[in-house]
């Protein structure tokens, strides 16, 4: 997996991909009067729009040059996974309105933890599949699956005992159906995996434009992120119109405010994609998988800790905040079996 000093860079890379992108909603929490749609489709916009172009011309000189000089069928890996992540962000929204957040969020999660870090080993490291390190790395990751699975049921507790009845519903559909639905937005939520690490033509000539190996993934990132926008935006502009909330962008007194809230998140969040993409390039073969890994797992993790410390398990029981330890217990297990499990190998 290399030297020593590089694997635990981008152990460290993988760990703060999963810290910025567990705490890129907290900008939203300080946006006044607006909805969620007028904070998202400039998140949007930012995020996967802009953010992209500004990471790439940074990282790769002759950037422009670098697009001209690839045929077409270079950006088509980064186009179909780019459309495909899109539609997972949006169902993800429409998942979790149907069976509940806890849950949602939980199948979700153990969900796109198993798809992501398995994906691709098989497809990128099929021989790798049956090595020591990554059968440590299956480990970590059922481990992940289990933290996640009990804070799903401790999350789904907590509503419960908060709300006196549990959640309500939020999106009409049945529970098979949010199910499906959750299970299906966890797999492609994956997808921009593909995006980056299979447009090679797109890597090789970032590479020629004397890039460094470890941040030639900017260039298909513009091209997967920025196709990824379009559900996110369409779907901001739907509910603008259904809910009549785009008057709020002039009667909100605060467009320059709420507009720097949702680039704080868009940055935090595409910083996070970044770190990602640097350990995934740190870590040798397995470096997607393992990367990933890190990055689910830290998302997890920091983003109930920072929960935690706002006081949203305030008034939960004592048994419910038990099972939630448990599954951070398991989560933090699984980092360090790949920090120091995989380290040895």
């Amino acid at each position: 997996m290399g030297s020593v000093g590089t694997f635990a860079a981008g152990i460290l890379m993988g760990l703060l991909a999963g810290l910025l992108n567990g705490i890129f909603l907290l900008p939203m929490r300080y946006t006044k009067k607006w909805a969620w749609e007028n904070v998202w489709i400039f998140f949007t916009i930012l995020s996967c729009g802009l953010f992209p172009w500004i990471a790439a011309r940074i990282a790769v000189p002759h950037l422009m040059d670098v697009f001209r000089s690839v045929p077409l069928s270079a950006f088509v890996p980064g186009l179909l996974a780019g459309l495909v992540w899109g539609v997972g962000q949006v169902l993800y929204g429409l998942g979790c309105g149907m069976v509940g957040i806890a849950i949602g969020s939980a199948v979700i999660g153990c969900t796109a933890i198993t798809a992501g870090t398995l994906g691709p080993l098989i497809v990128y490291t099929p021989s790798k599949i049956f090595s020591s390190a990554s059968l440590i790395l299956l480990v970590a990751t059922g481990l992940i699956v289990v933290g996640i699975y009990m804070y799903g049921k401790a999350g789904q507790a907590r509503e419960r005992e908060m709300a006196g009845t549990g959640e309500k519903q939020i999106v009409a559909g049945t529970f098979r159906l949010g199910l499906t639905i959750c299970l299906i937005c966890g797999v492609v939520g994956t997808i921009f995996v593909y995006g980056g690490r299979s447009s090679t033509g797109l890597l090789i000539a970032a590479k020629g434009a004397g890039a460094s190996s470890l941040l030639t993934f900017c260039v298909p990132f513009v091209v997967t992120f920025n196709a990824g926008a379009v559900a996110g935006t369409v779907f901001s502009l739907y509910k603008l119109r259904k809910n009549r909330t785009g008057s709020y962008f002039l009667t909100s007194g605060a467009f320059l405010w709420n507009l720097g809230m949702a680039a704080a998140m868009g940055l935090l969040w595409y910083s996070a994609l970044m770190l990602y993409g640097m350990a995934s390039s740190a870590l040798g073969k397995l470096g997607s998988s393992v990367a990933f890994a890190l990055f689910s797992s830290g998302t997890v993790l920091f983003a109930n800790l920072f929960g935690w410390l706002v006081g949203e398990w305030k008034g939960a029981s004592r048994q419910t905040i038990q099972g939630f330890i448990k599954g951070m217990v398991f989560i933090v297990c699984a980092i360090l079996l790949i920090a120091f499990g995989l380290n040895t190998q």
